[in-house]
């Protein structure tokens, strides 16, 4: 029997019933691609541990990328069952100490690191330590995996001094996500390292593409005695490669050095494949600096993959959005070369190339023919799991028929779909094509909520702001809890609006405990009150943009704080003692920390000595616009946090307030009075926001 058509003889031999609960082997036409091919894969290996044809248990890349591309469709679209296939996998191939089955460390093979990716995400939903354990080994494998001097890992310990394009994707997005989910900032260095130093060793200047591999030694015989390099740019190494760079990036920090680099060098891959493009079809050949030579051909998975790269690229602002049109032709091109649907709407993927590599026991010599002459075929997950990232990519798109606007009610009554936020966060899953308003009917909603990061578009309405409130208790010295975990509400979502509710951490007075902790981007508070003690509100994370408009924020010391750029119109700003109102840590080259226009100003009774702000970090950023400051804000205004260094590097202004708390005459000599032209700059959003500010106007 042949390799290939293991998964089909498991089918019809064991499918009893299909795991989504559809008719047998049956797959829906009415739904995006992205579910069909997952349901269609599902058919095809009931058991999760039988993709990429395996008869048996494997722990390797391939298990990894579609399942992490299944997850994503959950996330996106909802069905428990999705999730349960993935889970099954992670279950059945980590060992309760934390141990993998088929992976050996000493190995030292990048190909063996991929599938902890997806692992990540069964660890979010289960807490199971051994998940947490499985990533620390395969996290530590990277400490001990030999290098070359510029510091590149090899592709494997069998393949001494090789760097291989296939293994930046390997390794490099799973080493970001770690230091990104385990704060090991100092990581960061080395992930973007992987990537310009894979670049440097295989450009070649003479087609202006970038070769499979190289050998640093120079050494193999595959190797070019002068560069070391590979013989020809293989397509799929080079989509390993540009999937490699869109997957780290959401976890490497805006302002990591380094990371513009990255940006240059993606640009650069971008316009590759540009110019590599097939102008009748659209899409890619096996070998593409032979692209048209007889013999080549187009082939799926480097299809798929730079189609998946360029949509996300454009989408996340790290390319032109001039390469959507190549993108959508991609995609196009996809459906109508490679797509076939049988009478049982079971979708598959032709034309992928099975395996190809340099070197080894059967030796591999990485000429023409040998790339042109492996293995051809249907279904492989190295074109499954990248046609269902670039199909999600694609429905994400504005296209007309997906412009409804959804609404999901939440009461606790029973009177609605859900009767709490957690319970509608799964919910919208199903909707998130569309524009989606949460109505949240009036109530007090005790629970900690999590916005995550996959919600975006949507909005939150409560029926009264007095009386829709979501309220929760945590605070600091619960179990050495710290500040940054006492939330009430987490919005890790962006393009995200609330309007007309409450949110309180009602921790009273036991340390820091905060209400509203942000994440996410473009995120509009209407009408919104914020109840709390010290720290009630968050802006966690830098070059993220917040809009509070006509809002109610109380609380003690330093009760609005963090590094986002957030402005804040209309508000009442309310003083519970004698502390500071902010505490800004702006980074160094934001310009726009905290803006505070027409503002209201005001304290208990017993308040008397309240400054404006103080700097968390030394560049912070707070300017205060036509505000109306009460008797408790002191002459000072400004407090440098016992540290005069900070005098130096804080930005803290005023124009135009009134009050008894405005006068200038006491006013520290650091701080800044802003003439009428500066303080107008305020007023574009533009100038606050940075140039994509569409979203303010919603």
């Amino acid at each position: 029997m042949k390799k290939n058509s293991i998964c089909k003889f498991i089918v019809s031999g064991l499918l009893l019933a299909f795991p989504l609960g559809m008719s047998a082997q049956r797959v829906s036409s009415e739904q995006p691609w992205s579910v069909r091919m997952v349901e269609s894969e599902m058919i095809r290996c009931p058991e999760s541990w039988q993709l990429d044809f395996q008869p048996r248990l494997k722990w390797d890349y391939c298990h990894g990328l579609e399942l992490q591309s299944m997850l994503d469709v959950y996330d996106r679209y909802g069905n428990k069952k999705i999730y349960d296939y993935a889970l099954a996998y992670a279950d059945t191939m980590v060992n309760a100490d934390g141990t993998i089955k088929m992976y050996k460390r000493e190995e030292f093979s990048l190909d063996r690191i991929n599938s902890g990716k997806f692992i990540f995400r069964i660890y979010e939903q289960t807490k199971d330590e051994k998940y947490k354990k499985a990533l620390a080994l395969m996290r530590s494998q990277l400490d001990d995996h030999p290098r070359n001097e510029d510091g590149g890992f090899w592709h494997k310990k069998i393949y001494p001094h090789q760097v291989w394009l296939d293994g930046v994707y390997m390794g490099a997005p799973f080493y970001a996500e770690y230091a990104y989910r385990n704060n090991q900032v100092e990581d960061y260095a080395d992930v973007i390292n992987q990537f310009l130093m894979a670049a440097r060793h295989t450009y070649d200047p003479k087609t202006d593409l970038y070769r499979h591999a190289c050998d640093v030694s120079r050494k193999e015989r595959w190797a070019d005695p002068e560069t070391g390099q590979s013989q020809h740019s293989w397509g799929r190494a080079m989509g390993w490669y540009a999937m490699a760079f869109v997957d780290a990036l959401d976890f490497i920090p805006q302002h990591e050095p380094g990371r513009d680099s990255m940006l240059v060098t993606l640009n650069h891959l971008a316009a590759m494949v540009k110019r590599e493009q097939d102008p009748k079809t659209g899409l890619w050949y096996q070998v593409l600096d032979k692209s048209g030579a007889e013999g080549n051909y187009l082939e799926s998975s480097c299809s798929t993959m730079f189609v998946y790269t360029l949509f996300k690229a454009v989408r996340k602002g790290y390319i032109d959005k001039s390469y959507l049109e190549v993108a959508i032709k991609g995609y196009k091109g996809i459906l109508d070369n490679f797509i076939e649907v049988d009478k049982d709407g079971v979708v598959s993927i032709t034309q992928a190339c099975a395996v190809a590599g340099l070197g080894g026991k059967n030796y591999r010599s990485g000429d023409y023919d040998y790339y042109i002459h492996e293995t051809i075929r249907s279904n492989d997950p190295k074109a499954v799991g990248p046609f269902i990232l670039a199909s999600l990519e694609w429905e994400r798109l504005p296209h007309p028929q997906t412009q409804w606007k959804r609404n999901i009610v939440v009461a606790r009554d029973g009177s609605g779909d859900y009767r709490t936020l957690t319970e509608a966060m799964e919910g919208i899953r199903a909707f998130m094509d569309y524009k989606v308003t949460v109505f949240i009917k009036n109530g007090t909603y005790k629970e900690k909520v999590i916005v995550p990061s996959w919600i975006e578009n949507v909005d939150f309405v409560g029926e009264s702001v007095e009386n829709t409130v979501i309220t929760y208790d945590d605070h600091a010295n619960i179990n050495k809890m710290g500040t940054f975990r006492t939330y009430t509400v987490k919005v890790e979502g962006s393009g995200i609006t609330f309007k007309n509710l409450t949110i309180e951490n009602n921790a009273a007075h036991l340390g820091q405990a905060v209400a509203l902790h942000t994440e996410g981007d473009r995120l509009m508070f209407i009408n919104c009150r914020f109840l709390g003690n010290q720290d009630t509100i968050y802006t966690g994370a830098a070059g993220t943009r917040l809009h509070f408009q006509n809002c109610y924020i109380e609380g003690t010391t330093d009760f609005i704080f963090g590094p986002s750029t957030a402005l804040f119109e209309g508000c009442a700003i309310h003083s519970k003692s004698n502390s500071y109102v902010t505490a800004a840590s702006t980074p160094a080259n934001i310009e726009v920390g905290y803006v505070f226009k027409n503002c209201k100003l005001t304290a208990d009774a017993s308040v008397e000595k309240v400054y404006l702000g103080r700097p968390w970090r030394p560049y912070a950023a707070t300017v205060f616009i036509n505000c109306e400051l009460g008797k408790h804000i002191c002459p000072a205004g400004w407090e440098n946090w016992r540290n005069p260094e900070n005098e130096k590097t804080a930005r803290y202004a005023e124009y135009g307030s009134t009050g008894e708390g405005a006068s200038t005459e006491g006013r520290v000599k650091w701080a800044k009075q802003l003439t009428k032209k500066e303080a107008a700059k305020y007023d574009d959003m533009k100038y606050v926001f940075g140039m994509c500010s569409e979203w303010t106007k919603n």
